[in-house]
């Protein structure tokens, strides 16, 4: 699952495969067709950010409908601007914030043929895959440097009571400084025993999958080292 992309994390060398669709005022990149869907949560940088879309589309390359929604309409933070806590506040509580865009998107999936379906996130987006992953849809989900762990106290502080609901498999791909509820002997581990699989990257850094510099062979190997695992763990789950 080789990634080839441009060192600066961002996509304006790439050119996209898919289309973005509009339902209501939620944009939607959607790549790829078939009955299994893969619904990617991106990170707070952002609907074009880093490698999200040449991801999805290198998934839909594989077989998959992708689907990535831009729960933000258009909008981004970065990790030092001013307001951040006050910025993941306002993308929470899940049930009332997000769910709406969720179910747009699943309808759109839904009508293009999706029957089964895995989700992604990064960073931000693991707290829409552990939410995703209570409901009967969702077949896996995959982390990558989650941050769940830093958002559910900002919101609603129902971390571990969410953990409780998931039904699926699940896939932490973490970097060795991710929050410790996301690294072996954590939360996660503790509550979804045999549910989660948790492989660290100890010499990546929080975001390195969508971000980080592929020019160092390091990150480019544990890019897609994570790429590879996250399409066998959605080939093992998703049928």
């Amino acid at each position: 699952a080789e990634v080839s992309t441009q060192s600066t994390g961002e996509n304006s060398e790439y050119t996209c495969k898919g289309t973005v669709e509009k339902v209501d005022d939620l944009e939607i990149y959607v790549v790829g067709s078939g009955e299994k869907c893969v619904f990617w949560n991106y990170d707070i940088f952002g609907f074009t950010a880093g490698r999200t879309r040449q991801i999805c589309d290198l998934l839909a390359s594989k077989g998959y409908m992708v689907v990535l929604p831009d729960y933000y309409r258009g909008g981004s933070i970065t990790p030092t601007d001013p307001g951040l806590m006050d910025w993941i506040k306002k993308y929470g509580p899940f049930d009332t914030v997000l769910l709406p865009d969720v179910e747009r998107t699943l309808t759109l999936a839904k009508d293009r043929g999706a029957k089964v379906f895995g989700s992604v996130g990064t960073c931000w987006g693991s707290y829409a895959v552990i939410n995703l992953s209570c409901r009967p849809e969702f077949k896996a989900g995959v982390s990558c440097h989650p941050s769940h762990s830093k958002m559910f106290p900002a919101i609603d502080n129902k971390e571990e009571e969410t953990l409780r609901r998931v039904t699926c498999k699940q896939l932490f791909l973490s970097a060795g400084n991710d929050h410790e509820n996301c690294l072996p002997g954590g939360l996660a581990e503790k509550v979804l025993r045999d549910k989660v699989t948790i492989e660290v990257f100890p010499e990546m850094a929080h975001g390195w999958v969508t971000r980080a510099d592929m020019s160092d062979a390091k990150v480019e190997r544990d890019v897609n080292k994570a790429i590879t695992m996250m399409l066998q763990f959605f080939n093992d789950n998703l049928c």
